[in-house]
C-alpha cells in the first residue's frame, strides 16, 4: 500500500546558493528532473545540459544511467530524497498518465497525481527550491469550441483529469510562485524507452503496414516536447510564475494528425482508419475538444508558436539514426 504520510517541514530553509555535498555525502544538484525516465522528463534533462545546467534525474522502475530511484508513492522516501539532493530547481515531469488506469486505480492516481506533487511542492518551499509542475489538458471537460485559456474553468471528466487538477491546486497551495505548465497529446523522440507516443504510435503502426484507428471525434493541440523542454527553462530564466498552455498552433483531430504525420515522412494515408470514441471500449470519458490557447506562452517569451506540420517536419530531420530504439528513416 502506497505510504502516505511525508515528512513535515517545521523550520523552512532561506539559505541561497549550493554546495557540492550535503552533511551526510549526498550529492547535491542545480537540477532535478522528477520522472526523467519519460518521454518529457528526458528532453527536459537533455535541455538542462544543452544549458550547461547541473542536472539529476529520477526514475521509478526500469533504470536509467545515472538515475536516482524515487517512488511517487512512497512519500517519506520520496521527501528524505529531496532533502538529501537540495536542488536549486525541480522539474515535476513524473506522473501517471494512463487515463483508463487511473479510472481503474483512483487511489493510486491520486497519490501519485495529487499527494505527491503537493509533498514536492511542500519540500520546495522549505529548501527554497523553484518548481515546474506539468499538467494536461485533460483537467477541462473539453465541451466549448473555442480553445481553453489558462484562467478557464477546470471540470474535468475522468479519475485522470480530477486527480492532476487536485495535484494543481495542492501545488499552487503549497507554493504560490510554482510554474505550472499544462500540455496536450505530447510527443517526440522516445531515446530511452520503447514507449510510444501520440505520434510515434502512429509511425510504428504505418511502418509495418498495419490499419491506424484514429479518432475525428477528439480535438488536441498536440505539444512537442523539446519545445515544451525548451519553454519551461526559458519561462525560469525570465523568473515567471504562474499557469501556461504549451502546444501547438493547431486544434486537430486525431485523424487530422495522422494524415499530417503521413505527408510529413511520406506514408500512405489508405491505413488511417477513421473512427469515434464510442467505436472503443474506453472505460474512462475523455474531453471532445480540450485544445490549449497559447496566446500567453506567446507573449510571455515574444515567440510564435510552431504548428504541428513545423513540428513534425523538425521531429523527422531529427529521427535517432539505426542502432537506437527507433526504426530508421525509409
Amino acid at each position: 500500500m502506497p505510504r502516505r504520510k511525508a515528512a513535515v517541514f517545521e523550520n523552512p530553509s532561506t539559505a541561497k546558493g549550493f554546495e557540492s555535498a550535503d552533511a551526510s555525502g549526498g550529492t547535491l544538484s542545480d537540477v532535478l528532473v522528477i520522472g526523467g525516465s519519460g518521454l518529457l522528463g528526458q528532453h527536459l534533462v537533455g535541455e538542462a545540459k544543452a544549458r550547461g545546467l547541473p542536472v539529476q534525474a529520477t526514475y521509478a522502475s526500469r533504470a536509467i544511467p545515472g538515475g536516482i530511484r524515487m517512488e511517487l508513492t512512497d512519500l517519506e522516501s520520496m521527501i528524505r530524497t529531496l532533502v538529501r539532493l537540495r536542488p536549486k530547481v525541480v522539474l515535476l515531469a513524473a506522473a501517471m498518465t494512463d487515463v483508463d488506469g487511473c479510472e481503474s486505480h483512483p487511489e493510486q492516481a491520486a497519490v501519485i497525481n495529487a499527494e505527491a506533487p503537493g509533498e514536492i511542492a511542500k519540500a520546495c518551499a522549505s529548501l527554497g527550491a523553484r518548481l515546474v509542475h506539468f499538467s494536461t489538458d485533460y483537467v477541462f471537460d473539453g465541451s466549448t469550441q473555442a480553445a481553453y485559456r489558462e484562467g478557464d474553468p477546470a471540470e474535468p471528466r475522468s479519475a485522470y483529469g480530477r486527480t492532476k487538477l487536485a495535484g494543481e491546486r495542492n501545488v499552487l497551495a503549497a507554493l504560490p510562485s510554482t510554474l505550472l505548465l499544462r500540455t496536450s497529446a505530447n510527443f517526440g523522440w522516445n531515446r530511452l524507452r520503447t514507449k510510444t507516443n501520440a505520434v510515434t504510435w502512429i509511425l510504428e503502426k504505418l511502418r509495418r503496414s498495419e490499419p491506424v484507428p484514429l479518432f475525428t471525434d477528439q480535438w488536441v493541440t498536440p505539444s512537442y516536447v523539446p519545445d515544451v523542454a525548451r519553454i519551461a527553462f526559458d519561462l525560469l530564466d525570465r523568473d515567471a510564475d504562474g499557469t501556461f498552455h504549451v502546444g501547438s498552433k493547431d486544434c486537430l483531430n486525431r485523424l487530422e494528425m495522422g494524415q499530417a504525420v503521413c505527408e510529413t515522412f511520406r506514408l500512405p494515408e489508405a491505413l488511417l482508419k477513421p473512427i469515434r470514441l464510442a467505436d472503443l471500449p474506453l472505460k474512462a470519458p475523455r474531453p471532445r475538444r480540450s485544445c490549449l490557447a497559447t496566446a500567453r506562452i506567446e507573449r510571455a517569451l515574444k515567440i510564435r508558436v510552431p504548428t504541428f506540420a513545423n513540428s513534425l517536419d523538425h521531429m523527422r530531420d531529427h529521427e535517432p539514426v539505426l542502432g537506437g530504439n527507433r526504426t530508421p528513416k525509409r
